[in-house]
């Protein structure tokens, strides 16, 4: 086999191994989008399961999950193609992970829908940690922002960074305990 046809080879296999064998994430599950069933639960179970999400969210972002703008995803998409094919006749094939992204940007919008439901249900509005801004403003605001990263603007890194955001100031922390 000629040089060539070896580079040839390496190269046809990092890149199967780069689009048929990257895992998103092997720390945390994707989380659905909410089925049928959960948007008729009651407004407090509704509650509940915003707060569920929102705590594998935060599990995710204490353990550095960030989104992923489209420039980047590519960037490291092409990474992927020559870290595969350089660490594959090497004998040991690695590449680089997401970071937390695909399942940081499924619970957000697992988040986002079910603060979509609960609106239209009508349910009681809760506060934010945002000053001003209970979680139906939010799911306003997060609903006009979603539309435009799945719209023409594309997934620009400032819209993500606005979603991260807010969806950070979704909880209110209970205030503390006052001192004996």
């Amino acid at each position: 086999m000629g040089t060539a046809h070896r580079a040839f080879a390496i190269f046809a296999g990092a890149l199967s191994l780069a689009a048929c064998g990257y895992e998103q994430s092997v720390l945390h599950p994707r989380m659905p989008l909410p089925t049928l069933a959960e948007s008729e639960v009651s407004c407090p179970q509704l509650d509940r399961a915003i707060d569920r999400a929102d705590t594998v969210r935060w599990v995710i972002r204490d353990d550095g999950g960030d989104l992923e703008s489209e420039d980047e995803m590519a960037g490291r998409y092409l990474a992927n193609v020559l870290i595969v094919a350089a660490t594959l006749a090497a004998g040991m094939p690695d590449y680089l992970r997401d970071g937390g992204h695909g399942v940081l940007d499924a619970v957000d919008v697992r988040i986002i829908a079910l603060l979509l439901i609960k609106r239209e249900r009508e349910c009681r509005a809760r506060p934010t940690a945002i000053a001003g801004l209970d979680d139906y403003a939010m799911a306003a605001a997060l609903q006009a922002l979603q539309a435009r990263i799945e719209g023409d603007e594309g997934r620009a890194k400032p819209m993500l960074e606005e979603r991260t955001r807010l969806l950070d100031g979704l909880r209110v922390m209970p205030p503390p305990a006052p001192s004996p």
